[in-house]
């Protein structure tokens, strides 16, 4: 239930809602998100036939720098004809390792609306234009968990389309953890202020002190030996990498979504680490 909603309540309705928003949430749905790779992309059918009716595809997607989810579509999809007639859709992601009952475990469906990002200098309606730059950044952040990515453009049209505007997230984590709560109320878990004074102060000592190992992070995941590297930027979910000859992005996942600010220091020595074993391991 929203929280606007919760007025009308009864007091029995009342204390079954604050059951089903015990814990945080708006936390849990960016963890989820964080080690989910894949959902179900529900669209709008504007095909004669089933006009109105919901269509589900199963779509790889990634999170933006604010947490919105992106997905990189074909011009041809059944899903992208619909996105352009109607920009509503939801997001459905669900509990893959849950065994045994499947309703027993996690899902949530992120509900909102995408826009179509485009380099083009005329987007058009409907479009969102983007640097070249805010392109490359994206690609990188998608092409962390679907690597094959950049060929997908090359065999048909492929463009970003991201929920730039988040409306609602129905939540279920299990039985009596049922409610429905504002997008807002995720995305600033995605972007919380206290974390920005030490996200600023880790990024500049990266960048002053540790380029040497973020060259080595890039040298073990990606076999690119760059002449510079920067951390451009730090969430609570990984950070973004630039090298420059050859010039490129490059995102890495946390293992987790950190929970305080002093994380980000082990979460980077973690990435580091798993670079250096890497590294040992390959001829």
């Amino acid at each position: 239930m929203m929280a606007d909603d919760t007025e009308t309540l009864d007091p029995e309705s009342l204390a079954a809602d604050k059951a089903a928003h015990r814990g945080d949430p708006g936390l849990d749905v960016l963890r989820w998100l964080h080690r989910t790779h894949h959902g179900v992309l529900g669209t709008i059918s504007t095909e004669r036939r089933v006009q109105g009716f919901p269509t589900g595809s199963i779509v790889p997607f990634a999170l933006d720098d604010r947490g919105r989810p992106f997905v990189f579509i074909a011009n041809i999809a059944l899903h992208t004809k619909n996105l352009r007639r109607d920009d509503r859709a939801s997001l459905f992601v669900h509990d893959g390792q849950a065994v045994g009952d499947p309703q027993g475990s996690w899902r949530a469906s992120v509900n909102g609306h995408f826009v179509k990002l485009t380099t083009a200098a005329e987007a058009g309606a409907g479009c969102e234009r983007i640097s070249e730059q805010e392109y490359q950044q994206l690609m990188a952040r998608y092409c962390e968990r679907i690597p094959q990515a950049p060929g997908y453009a090359k065999t048909h049209g492929f463009d970003f389309w991201r929920m730039n505007r988040i409306e609602s997230i129905r939540y279920i984590a299990g039985f009596g953890r049922i409610c429905s709560f504002k997008g807002l109320d995720y995305l600033t878990h995605a972007e919380p202020s206290q974390f920005e004074a030490m996200r600023t102060g880790a990024l500049e000592h990266m960048n002053e002190d540790h380029e040497n190992n973020m060259k080595e992070i890039c040298h073990a995941f990606h076999q690119v030996e760059a002449e510079t590297v920067q951390m451009v930027s730090l969430e609570r979910t990984g950070c973004l990498l630039q090298t420059l000859n050859p010039d490129g992005y490059y995102y890495h996942s946390f293992t987790k979504v950190i929970d305080e600010p002093q994380e980000f220091k082990s979460e980077i020595i973690s990435l580091l680490q798993r670079a250096r074993k890497l590294s040992r391991s390959t001829p």
